[in-house]
């Protein structure tokens, strides 16, 4: 699919005020990076974004061949600076603290590894090919009275009709910005805060055992009225689709400690 056809499709899909108007004017490519990657069989691609008369431009950008064909579309990372709500409650010392790990963080996908696959699918769709998309952004989700939860989502579809959505969490104090690691949020050992987690899926020992044992820290997700443990596709034996466990507060009483827990939240 050539660039300019799917800069149309992309901005009928936005749902952003103007971008019809946007859709009309003369719009210019710039190539912003040669050569990002360079396949087994020799073959680069390049990546291009699109520039308005008005001076606006695209909030994404595509990774195309040089006959034109665009393998994947990645949109504009939307950073944690963007939360007004969450990251803007913060002192500016904390707001420099949690943008400086973030920054180290970088992106939570491979984007080589997509344009590997979507270039493959190319190969293999010929004429059929309709470009992969990935995107990423974060926010607060939950704060309690020292604890600040922000989430990473990553929407990632290297073939447009499965896509596939990986969440990542990370909390920080909200007094000095320190990045806290999850098990410290809780009064019990990690293993027994993973079975307490678990026992949510129901009284089946068996089944608590493995999503204790599958449990990942980094999506163990914070919400303002529940906690969700997310299991992606492949992390537990037997299911290739993802599955998430919502967990009650209320369940975690006496296991999560009340500094940790969500101002929203409350124990039965």
């Amino acid at each position: 699919m050539k660039r300019r056809l799917l800069s149309l499709i992309l901005c009928g899909l936005m749902l952003l005020g103007g971008c019809g108007r946007q859709a009309v004017q003369e719009e210019i490519w710039e190539l912003e990076e040669k050569n990002v990657a360079t396949f087994s069989d020799g073959e680069t691609v390049d990546r291009w974004r699109g520039y308005f008369e008005n001076g606006l431009q695209e909030p994404w950008s595509v990774y195309e061949l040089a006959d034109g064909t665009v393998l994947l579309t990645e949109d504009d990372v939307v950073s944690v600076e963007s939360d007004t709500a969450g990251y803007g409650s913060l002192t500016e010392e904390v707001q420099a603290a949690v943008s400086a790990w973030y920054q180290g963080e970088g992106k939570y996908y491979d984007l080589s590894a997509l344009l590997s696959a979507s270039y493959t699918r190319w190969q293999e769709q010929g004429e059929s090919f309709v470009p992969g998309r990935v995107g990423q952004s974060t926010a607060s989700t939950a704060t309690s009275g020292s604890v600040i939860y922000f989430t990473t989502t990553v929407e990632q579809a290297v073939d447009p009709e499965n896509g596939q959505q990986l969440r990542y969490s990370a909390a920080f104090d909200r007094a000095t910005g320190q990045r806290l690691d999850l098990w410290t949020l809780f009064t019990v050992p990690e293993a027994d805060a993973c079975m307490a987690l678990a026992a949510a899926a129901g009284d089946d020992p068996a089944v608590q055992e493995t999503l204790a044992a599958a449990i990942d820290p980094v999506h163990v997700i914070f919400f303002e009225d529940r906690l969700e443990v997310e299991f992606p596709a492949g992390s537990l034996e037997g299911l290739d689709t993802a599955y998430i466990l919502v967990v009650d507060y209320a369940q975690l009483d006496g296991v999560l400690a009340s500094s940790a827990l969500p101002g929203g939240a409350e124990r039965s």
